[in-house]
């Protein structure tokens, strides 16, 4: 079975030195998937191609997307999250101020957002005034602004703590509070035939590991947060 996605900090991560891949997500489907007769094969891809491998084949399942009706349109999606992040902005050292919650006070800055993201119904709404550049990707938008050509970065917490540790710019970029979104990350299934007796499996699978408790212990090893 394939199973499709990019590298998620703490969800979804390629094995150290070509070891099994790990991470919450694999977890959780090796859990639910093997004693169902199934062997998963973990693919990375990036984002927007992993979205299509599921929504058009030949990928049966997606790690990690925020559900959106957008995306309800082309995927179907557990029923159940497994994990939630925290949506933020990122600044030079010293420059968080420029962000202090309100949207109509950053019409001035230049702003990245990472190609094929969500960022929530906030953003969203207020996408049109901002200065908004698409980047392909976080680390070239952290080196856009090591270098001033943005202001602000909008990404999730969780997965750029990482990258921006493994980039050396801890002492560069600095956290802007408070969050303007919290999202929740499903798996989603195709929407062919074959997508919904997937999802029940993994629907029925989920509830069972957080009923037992086995979700919230996954969850803590990882340092994943889990919705309520």
């Amino acid at each position: 079975m394939s199973i499709a996605g990019t590298a998620f900090a703490r969800l979804f991560e390629p094995g150290v030195q070509g070891g099994p891949p790990r991470g919450l997500a694999v977890d959780l489907l090796d859990a639910i998937l093997i004693p169902a007769g199934h062997q998963p094969r973990y693919e990375f891809y990036p984002w927007l191609r992993a979205q299509s491998m599921v929504e058009h084949g030949p990928a049966q399942i997606l790690v990690g997307p925020y559900r959106t009706p957008q995306r309800e349109q082309l995927m179907r999606f557990s029923r159940q999250a497994f994990y939630e992040d925290a949506l933020v902005f990122y600044a030079r050292k010293r420059e968080q101020g420029l962000w202090w919650g309100d949207f109509q006070a950053l019409r001035t800055l230049r702003i990245a957002a990472v190609q094929g993201w969500v960022y929530g119904d906030r953003f969203e709404q207020a996408r049109g005034a901002l200065n908004i550049d698409t980047v392909r990707d976080l680390a070239t938008a952290l080196r856009m602004l090591q270098v001033g050509r943005l202001d602000l970065i909008a990404a999730n917490q969780r997965n750029s703590e990482p990258v921006i540790q493994a980039l050396g710019m801890g002492d560069q970029v600095q956290l802007c509070t408070p969050p303007f979104a919290r999202l929740r990350g499903h798996f989603a299934f195709s929407r062919d035939a074959a997508g919904a007796p997937l999802q029940a499996l993994v629907d029925a699978g989920m509830q069972r590991l957080r009923a037992s408790g086995e979700l919230q212990q996954m969850a803590a090893r990882r340092g994943v947060a889990l919705p309520d």
